[in-house]
């Protein structure tokens, strides 16, 4: 009769757990509540008396008892698939693999097990662009290693929360969660640089879009001081980052010349998603300076296209209908603009943040077709759900949009 420890005090406390009892019920004779708590850590062998007494207590047989620890046998090969078919993108199977576990999965696993449950589920809705229930999960994963000492994985977790939150519209969530991450990265030693670099960002882009930008300007100075040695993706994500910044302030000329060295920093061949997405941005940000339409945008929207077609998935198609959508307004095409803008957020793709915009894009459009009540509406709904999540900007520019004078369509 082999007892494998500690995999026997973890079913142990599994099952103790299930039929609602306490160690002390558990107790009796020989078998005192601390016995049972340090079998139950795996720090002690029970006998086979002992066993006896437990099985006894449980209502089940030695043998039942005894066959129970097969659930860690039989969870590792789970896992196990579950990372290949992570690796693999199969999605859906990671899912199917985790729920054919029972809904009470995460409280039959040891904390360790359970959080790299909660990781990869966390990896697999981030992929099927289920923010709400990568949220929930990160929500979990940032309680769990609290308890541990390791501030470079907490601070991982909650850049990764800050992303998830600030996709869902809960700015203030965001702008908490990339604080709390900074303040533990900040200085903490010269083989996390690149995570507190990633830590900046995101505690940048949700100050932007709370409308916090003397706050995110102040950040600029460190983040390109740290972008000069950061990995080629990065560096262009700290340029983008301080490039909206910039111009979001009235900044425009510098943030242009920010924007171009995040295009210079990134190679088609190393990440062709990310250079295509990275040609959407660029887009967007020269559309908000003043200065007249530039070649450079149509040749920036076809090579994002042209990538899309290899690489992209549904959510890219339609950010690049939003900010074809914007082209189309720039160069007054009204129509055409509120057709892409429609479809851009009618896809229910876009983050919460690109879904009002376009929207509001879509505001102007209409008004400048004449179709005033129609358009009007459209802002002030963007106004008031960018005010309730917190983008202030977002919400002041919604409210301008509500008040400007109405010029009538020119036939």
């Amino acid at each position: 009769m082999e007892i494998r420890q500690p995999a026997f005090g973890r079913q142990l406390r599994r099952i103790r757990l299930e039929s609602g009892l306490t160690q002390s019920d558990l107790a009796g004779g020989p078998v005192s509540a601390s016995y049972v708590s340090r079998i139950e850590s795996g720090s002690r062998l029970p006998s086979v008396e002992t066993l006896r007494h437990l099985a006894e207590r449980l209502g089940l047989s030695v043998a039942e008892l005894m066959a129970s620890d097969s659930f860690e046998d039989s969870w590792g090969a789970t896992m196990a698939e579950v990372c290949t078919a992570l690796a693999d993108k199969e999605l859906s199977r990671v899912i199917d693999l985790l729920e054919s576990r029972g809904p009470d999965l995460l409280a039959q696993l040891p904390e360790d097990w359970a959080w790299q449950v909660l990781w990869a589920r966390a990896r697999t809705r981030a992929e099927m662009k289920d923010p709400v229930g990568q949220c929930a999960d990160l929500h979990q994963l940032v309680g769990l290693t609290r308890k541990w000492e390791s501030p470079c994985l907490l601070g991982r977790l909650l850049v990764e929360l800050s992303r998830a939150e600030r996709e869902l519209g809960n700015i203030t969530g965001a702008h908490t969660a990339a604080q709390e991450a900074l303040s533990l990265l900040d200085g903490f030693s010269s083989g996390t640089s690149t995570l507190e670099l990633t830590a900046r960002l995101a505690l940048m882009a949700a100050e932007t879009e709370a409308g916090l930008l003397l706050q995110a300007a102040a950040r600029i100075p460190d983040v390109l001081r740290m972008a000069e040695n950061a990995p080629p993706k990065l560096a262009a994500q700290a340029y983008w980052t301080c490039s909206t910044v910039r111009i979001r302030q009235g900044h425009f000329q510098e943030g242009k010349v920010l924007i171009g060295r995040a295009l210079s920093a990134m190679d088609s061949r190393d990440d062709l998603l990310g250079w295509a997405r990275l040609r959407i941005a660029a887009v967007s940000l020269h559309l908000r300076c003043p200065e007249p339409f530039s070649p450079e945008i149509r040749t920036w929207l076809e090579e994002a296209a042209d990538a899309f077609r290899y690489v992209g998935e549904p959510t890219h198609h339609a950010e690049l209908r939003a900010v074809a959508a914007r082209v189309h307004l720039v160069e007054g095409r009204l129509a055409e603009a509120e057709t892409e803008a429609a479809a851009a957020e009618e896809a229910g793709l876009l983050a919460f943040h690109d879904r009002l915009r376009t929207r509001l894009l879509r505001a102007e459009a209409l008004m400048g077709l004449g179709r005033d009540q129609e358009g009007i509406r459209l802002a002030q709904s963007v106004a008031q759900e960018a005010e309730g999540a917190g983008y202030l900007d977002l919400a002041a520019e919604a409210w301008k949009t509500v008040a400007m004078p109405r010029v009538p369509p020119t036939s």
